[in-house]
């Protein structure tokens, strides 16, 4: 098999493939064992049949029609890996003329070649991320949020505080009217959690046990009733009860309560290891994260809109194929979610473009510091791919190039190299949170 590949403008391609005559004529020998070997003639056992009588049921150019086939889709692959190219896509192949036996076929398709874009700077890369290690503030933060867990409330004789429970009853109206469920008697209610507006809570602080308040507001464009929205709401509100929460004190009983430590100091330092160990956990993922955001940022040039259609397409598929294996149906994850089909395909595709852009600024990064791909490297990945089974591995090399996929395997080698270029080189500077 002869190829060749000749460059045309706007990053696409005209490859030439030339199909011998004897991989023609034993493509032609196969398409007439595959039909006869389906047809029922007759006076001729299954797969029997001389090709004039096929030709009379079927028709000679069905016949020629799918060796062509066979002889365009396994020889383009085998193209594509023999001259190296990655492309995005499917093929152009036109109008082909068909098969002869006994001749050579010559074909041409046309490709749109995968971008091979530039970095503004290929160095001096420094990333921000967050400490590895847990910072007393963290500790504190991470305690107290535990000590809010084993919180008491206590009434008190004193007026509502900003972070106080209420024991409260209300009626409330919008725009002078009465709503559904607009009267509430003796409720908790917390103040400082956002449960209702600023101006809510604001009416209630100061108030005494016993008293009355009266909060009136423009209904947010954020509230869960759309009908609201800009309305005027007017609550008369009664305070029952106050009540205070209490913290207990960070001392041994607390530790013992909290985690089953006999000292305050060894609970600390449980909690310290704990969130080391999580951080230290992500902190590589972090590092990666803010090196490729990093390197997308020097990325120049365009990267192709075919290329995220299809990677996001693939990422949709995926996707579903996840929730079935879940037995979730697509219909009932975007109601737990709350997402809407047009929310769902937009968020995939903003993942898409971000993945495609790192790919291709992994390959820029990797052309500008001089690596490559040697056969080793190849024949090692596909090799790790078979699961280190040596004649497993010889059949999926024979497999990838005749599906055209090696390029797509040495792609992955760049990948693969140039990130670890990339965290190898990088200045990480750690901050606290």
């Amino acid at each position: 098999m002869q190829t060749s590949v000749e460059r045309l403008e706007e990053g696409r391609a005209k490859i030439t493939v030339t199909v011998p005559a004897a991989d023609v004529d034993k493509a032609i020998a196969d398409a007439y064992a595959a039909i006869g070997a389906k047809l029922r003639i007759p006076g001729f056992r299954p797969g029997k049949a001389p090709r004039p009588v096929i030709d009379t049921h079927v028709g000679r150019e069905a016949v020629l029609a799918d060796a062509q086939d066979d002889i365009v889709s396994d020889s383009y692959g085998r193209a594509v890996s023999r001259e190296d190219i990655r492309t995005v896509g499917r093929p152009d192949v036109g109008e082909l003329d068909m098969i002869e036996p006994g001749s050579d076929y010559t074909y041409t398709a046309e490709v749109t070649l995968r971008p091979e874009l530039t970095l503004s700077s290929a160095d001096a890369f420094t990333v921000t991320v967050p400490a590895q290690k847990a910072s007393d503030r963290e500790v504190d933060a991470q305690i107290e949020h535990v000590r809010e867990r084993f919180a008491t409330l206590e009434s008190v004789d004193a007026p509502v505080g900003e972070d106080d429970f209420a024991l409260i009853s209300f009626v409330g109206t919008v725009d002078g009217e009465a709503y559904e469920g607009n009267v509430v008697d003796k409720y908790m209610y917390e103040l400082g959690r956002g449960m209702m507006p600023p101006e809510f809570d604001a009416a209630l602080v100061g108030t005494a046990p016993g008293g009355s308040a009266v909060a009136e507001f423009e209904i947010p464009d954020t509230t869960s009733n759309e009908e609201f929205a800009g309305k005027q709401a007017r609550f008369e509100i009664e305070v029952h009860e106050v009540k205070t929460k209490v913290l207990p004190e960070l001392d041994d009983e607390f530790a013992a309560t909290a985690g089953g430590f006999d000292t305050f100091d060894e609970y600390r330092a449980d909690v310290r290891e704990k969130l080391d160990s999580a951080k230290a956990t992500g902190h590589a993922r972090e590092v990666e994260g803010a090196a490729l955001t990093e390197l997308v940022g020097r990325l120049d040039g365009d990267v192709p809109e075919e290329m995220v259609d299809i990677r996001a397409a693939s990422m949709m598929r995926e996707f579903f194929e996840n929730l079935e294996q879940r037995g979730i149906a697509p219909q009932e994850y975007l109601q737990m979610t709350g997402t809407s089909p047009e929310q769902l395909q937009t968020d995939l595709r903003e993942q898409a473009d971000r993945r495609v852009r790192e790919e291709l600024a992994l390959e820029a990064l990797f052309v500008a510091q001089g690596m490559s791909v040697s056969e080793s490297d190849l024949a090692d990945t596909v090799r790790e791919i078979a699961g280190e089974d040596t004649e497993a591995a010889e059949e999926l090399g024979k497999d990838l190039e005749r599906n055209g996929a090696l390029p797509l395997v040495r792609e992955q080698i760049m990948h693969r190299k140039a990130l670890k270029w990339l965290m190898d080189n990088a200045e990480v500077i750690e901050e606290e949170q």
